[in-house]
């Protein structure tokens, strides 16, 4: 009855702490005007390593949430998407496109976000 009180505890422990150990497959990429202009080129750089992510298989899945059809498109532009990991893509890929998405630094007046998640919503 011990052996399986301890089995028990240890399952509930366990379970609990699943979502500490879960790993983070997939990046929420913001980029925008916090009044003026733009940054541009950042945008276009940001654009470009999403894109080769996407071909090489590196992001399985692209979700753009701004600028969208139907929805308000902001005066300055910007983007607010997420990029999740392809089903084959080793963590040391997926991490590499993080790094380089995060070595991206736009002009003042620009901010830009990334933030991991478990996956895409």
């Amino acid at each position: 009855m011990k052996k399986f009180t301890c089995f028990m505890i240890v399952g509930v422990v366990l379970s609990i702490s699943a979502p500490a150990f879960a790993e983070s497959r997939a990046v929420n990429i913001s980029i925008g005007s916090i009044g003026g202009s733009l940054d541009n080129a950042a945008l276009r750089t940001i654009r470009k390593v999403i894109g080769f992510a996407v071909g090489t298989g590196t992001v399985d899945k692209f979700i753009v949430y701004s600028p969208r059809v139907g929805s308000p498109i902001p005066i300055e532009g910007g983007l607010s998407a997420c990029a999740e990991a392809g089903f084959g893509t080793s963590n040391r890929k997926f991490n590499a496109f993080i790094q380089e998405l995060r070595s991206i630094n736009p002009k003042p007046g620009t901010f830009y976000n990334i933030e991991l998640i478990a996956s895409c919503k």
